[in-house]
Formats: C-alpha cells, structure tokens, sequence
C-alpha cells in the first residue's frame, strides 16, 4: 500500500520525499507567534490561526499517526506555485484513502491558496473540502522538520534562488 502511494508521489512530480515518523514532530508557540506578528495572512484565512487547533489538540493529533511522507517540490518560480504541494497532497490524501489509508491527512507548508481570496476576509463560512492547516499554522517549524527529515533547507535570499516547498502527508 506505502509503495503505491510513493508511486503516486513521484508520478505526480513530487521531486523527493521522506518516510516520517508524526510522533517526532515538534510543535512551537514561537512559530505561532510569527504567524501573529508577521504573516500577512493571519485572521484573513480559514487554514491559518487564530482559525485552527490549539497547540496541544496539535500534538496530540501528530500522536495519532505512525507514519508521515514529508514531500519536496523544487524548482517553483513563485509562491503561488505552492498551490501545486497543496493539489498533490489531496491527491495523495484521496490515493491513500482509497489504499485503506482512511486516517490519511495532507498538510502542506505555507498558507492556503485554493481560492483567489478566502471567505474569512468577509466573515463567509468556507465549506471547501480541500482547505487544510498550513504546517505553520499547526506551530511545526518547517526548517527544522525538513532538515532533521535529510532534506536540506534554508531561507530563500534572492528571487534566482532556487524555490522548494513541503509538504506531509500523515498516514496510519
């Protein structure tokens, strides 16, 4: 079932990706905090606080899972390619669940970018399946995860930087 889904990743143009364990991932208040104080989309955006699970529901959510597949695109041009990471993961999320994988549950870094503007700007119910938690908003440090998983990550300095962009996909 593991190997299909990997099949899967790579089919979809998934340029890497490593098997995880979700008990290991650490959740912070400070990156919480740089949500609040510096992240365009905080309270603007249904997947971004103050909008999703306190940090303790968080950690005891991740001690649900055996098993992560944390997935690497690189190459993107911008940050709006990061759509793409959010298209694969439920993908994947629905591959998965049809393996037997019924617990299967994509996040991907950085805010949602399904619709050209969220409905929590003007205070509309959202009711779109495919909205998920940014890994962010659920307080993991995305440098820290990458890195400690083998994937080799740092801050983007110039726009000719090569872009990469993550996501994780929790399975049981």
């Amino acid at each position: 079932m593991l190997n299909m889904v990997l099949e899967k990743a790579k089919k979809y143009g998934v340029d890497d990706y490593k098997v995880i364990d979700p008990k290991k991932i650490k959740v912070h208040q400070w990156v919480r905090m740089k949500c609040q104080f510096g992240c365009p989309a905080y309270d603007t955006n249904y997947t971004c606080p103050p909008h999703v699970p306190e940090l303790e529901k968080v950690r005891e959510f991740f001690s649900e899972y055996t098993r992560g597949i944390l997935i690497e695109l690189s190459g993107l041009e911008t940050l709006q390619d990061q759509r793409k990471v959010h298209k694969i993961l439920l993908k994947l999320e629905r591959d998965a669940f049809l393996e037997g994988y019924y617990k299967a549950f994509g996040i991907s870094a950085g805010p949602c970018h399904l619709c050209k503007s969220c409905k929590a700007e003007k205070g509309r119910p959202c009711h779109d399946m495919g909205k998920r938690p940014s890994l962010e908003s659920l307080g993991v440090d995305v440098y820290e995860l990458v890195n400690s998983s083998g994937f080799n990550l740092s801050p983007v300095k110039m726009k000719i930087d090569e872009y990469k962009s993550y996501g994780l996909l929790l399975l049981e």
